[in-house]
């Protein structure tokens, strides 16, 4: 794995002000990544809010690379979605995104991505 995918409850977790994500994202970025989000994270956190607050999450979005939902990307997503048929859509889009560019996924959300799975790290548990 190289590099690292943020979920979107990472990301919002940040907008919040909470440290242990603030954290998290220096982490990575002082072990020399570049931090990903999928396109659908980035669907999802700028869907809330609006005004200056939407205009400073975008600023903050623009810190992050973005996985384009591409061909590979939702092949790998359908798979997951046969596997498990109770993933949501737009949980399978943000893992595959991560599986298929070859980076761990960070997340709080231990009901769809277990602690003990491969690829996925969970900083923190709220």
């Amino acid at each position: 794995m190289s590099g690292y995918t943020f979920d979107a409850n990472i990301v919002i977790d940040v907008l919040v002000g909470y440290e242990p994500a603030r954290a998290e994202i220096r982490r990575a970025i002082g072990l020399g990544a570049r931090p990903w989000i999928s396109r659908m994270v980035l669907v999802e956190v700028l869907s809330k809010g609006s005004g200056a607050a939407l205009r400073d999450t975008e600023a903050f979005l623009a810190g992050f690379g973005v996985d384009e939902v591409d061909a590979e990307i939702a092949s790998r997503a359908t798979a997951l979605r046969r596997e498990r048929p109770r993933l949501k859509s737009s949980d399978a889009i943000i893992l595959a995104s991560a599986m298929v560019r070859g980076r761990v996924l960070v997340t709080r959300n231990t009901k769809d991505f277990p602690a003990n799975m491969p690829g996925i790290r969970v900083p923190y548990i709220l």
